[in-house]
């Protein structure tokens, strides 16, 4: 089956997919992007993609001529198109700012570009889930706090690809960034968590993090469900005297840790409370799919 990729309005093979080499995108990294999940057509939280996307949209001064409404729409049709509707699938949406002008600085008269893309989900080895993974400190300091531009999905995203490669190339799942007091502040694809006597920590986003949409829904599903949680600084400390850590995305969704560079967790992986957590977000996604039904 041939894949379909979504631009400007109108459909193309995937093989005769097409952007202009002066985009600010391809140029110089100057967009945003959401990645997201569909279980059998329902797109999980796919209004809180939406509204992170709107905002930074908004904060870092794209100027779209296009709705929300537009969007959401040509998320489900691009499912539709690939024949997704009755499958698991990857989503991802990309916005740049579109061909360049000539000049450096944000034109209100550019027009952004938008750029969907959907295919059938390749799940993970599902021994992540029921061993955890391995993690590892980023050699990437941060500042703890200042920099806005970790709020927002950038497709300037150089240090995050280079810290999961060197991940993989250490045989561990994950990287995660520090600043240089050891503060912990997120991965290089993923938020972070860690449990301590069955209370649930994580940084707040006061630091320099992704607002992650997998990290509210948890976040949530504690405060629902009568479990303590706290967003505050974490030091690295901490983690390693963790009793259970866990990381969150919206592809892999809740993952357990076993190990933090030489530090192994607790003896029981997924922990008590990183296993509820993981039970109420599959409660969560059954009933996404019971209420939205199978066909878009």
């Amino acid at each position: 089956m041939s894949e379909y990729i979504y631009i400007d309005g109108r459909f193309y093979r995937a093989g005769k997919a097409r952007i202009s080499v002066k985009d600010r995108g391809f140029l110089y990294g100057d967009g945003v992007f959401e990645t997201m999940r569909s279980y059998s057509g329902s797109v999980l939280m796919l209004s809180s993609h939406l509204n992170r996307l709107f905002h930074s949209l908004k904060v870092l001064k794209f100027y779209p001529a296009f709705s929300r409404s537009c969007i959401e729409d040509a998320v489900l049709k691009t499912l539709v198109k690939n024949r997704l509707t009755r499958k698991d699938a990857y989503i991802k949406i990309m916005v740049t700012r579109g061909d360049h002008s000539g000049v450096l600085h944000f034109n209100s008269g550019s027009r952004p570009r938008v750029i969907i893309i959907a295919k059938k989900l390749i799940s993970y080895n599902g021994a992540i889930y029921s061993e955890g993974v391995d993690i590892i400190s980023s050699s990437i300091m941060r500042h703890a706090s200042g920099d806005q531009t970790h709020k927002h999905k950038l497709m300037s995203y150089f240090d995050n690809l280079y810290e999961k490669d060197r991940a993989h190339s250490q045989g561990a799942f994950e990287s995660i960034f520090l600043t240089r007091d050891k503060l912990i502040l997120e991965g290089s694809t993923t938020n972070i968590f860690m449990v301590k006597h069955s209370r649930v920590y994580t940084p707040a986003l006061t630091q320099n993090i992704l607002p992650g949409i997998t990290r509210r829904v948890v976040l949530d599903l504690c405060r629902g469900n009568h479990i303590c949680v706290w967003e505050k600084k974490l030091h690295y400390r901490d983690l390693i005297n963790a009793d259970e850590v866990f990381l969150t995305n919206s592809i892999a969704e809740v993952i357990p840790v076993r190990k933090i560079d030489a530090y192994r967790l607790g003896s029981r992986v997924p922990g008590k409370t990183t296993a509820k957590l993981m039970s109420l977000l599959r409660d969560l996604k059954k009933f996404t799919k019971e209420k939205a039904g199978v066909n878009i």
